[in-house]
């Protein structure tokens, strides 16, 4: 359905449902395509876009006669879909996410590569952050694979002194490495939900 964009939106400022539903009739599928891309979830993807409607109504007034208001309306849905993604991301084992990255060696593009380098150079710097015995016991669990019983008769503590550093470190990993954004940006390229099922 095509619209007059520039008369849908001195209407809609003015406060026109007609002109709202309009837009809507006109924009409502190709979002909800886009969003349904990003998310693999089609009632989230269907919350956004009518939460991103709501926005634009609720934002009507801001709107530029000359703007573009399918551009408008798209980032609109493109900052909540990314706001999803931030408030999830705290949820992650990014542990394991370096053994998916791992897995898809034979599928993943030269940027995407790129991106998982980045990421391995992030966590290294981010193990600065760590103790000496939370680093140790990280590297002897996640990177070694190590189990804690062996860990804590190796370092002569017990099983229960070897979480709670493990614990500690991986909480202090995982504050450093959301500053970076790295997993976020891996999820914008490889798509949430295949990752989430692996990752959560």
């Amino acid at each position: 359905m095509e619209i007059n964009e520039i008369q849908c939106i001195k209407e809609l400022r003015n406060g026109s449902y007609q002109a709202f539903t309009r837009i809507y009739e006109a924009y409502a599928d190709r979002l909800y395509s886009f969003v349904l891309k990003q998310l693999k979830n089609r009632s989230l993807a269907q919350d956004i876009v009518q939460d991103t409607f709501l926005r634009l109504w609720d934002n009507r007034e801001q709107l530029n006669c000359f703007g573009n208001l399918q551009a408008f309306i798209f980032t609109i849905a493109k900052h909540q879909v990314i706001d999803h993604f931030r408030r999830q991301v705290n949820e992650l084992q990014f542990e394991d996410f370096m053994d998916y990255c791992e897995n898809q060696a034979t599928d993943v593009s030269p940027e995407d590569i790129l991106l998982y380098d980045e990421f391995l150079q992030q966590l290294k710097n981010s193990k600065r952050a760590l103790s000496q015995r939370e680093c140790d016991i990280y590297e002897l669990s996640r990177e070694k694979h190590m189990p804690i019983k062996q860990i804590a008769e190796q370092l002569e503590l017990s099983e229960q002194t070897v979480k709670n550093y493990l614990t500690s470190a991986l909480k202090v990993l995982r504050s450093e490495m959301l500053k970076y954004n790295i997993i976020f940006l891996f999820f914008l390229l490889f798509g949430w939900n295949e990752l989430r099922i692996r990752l959560l």
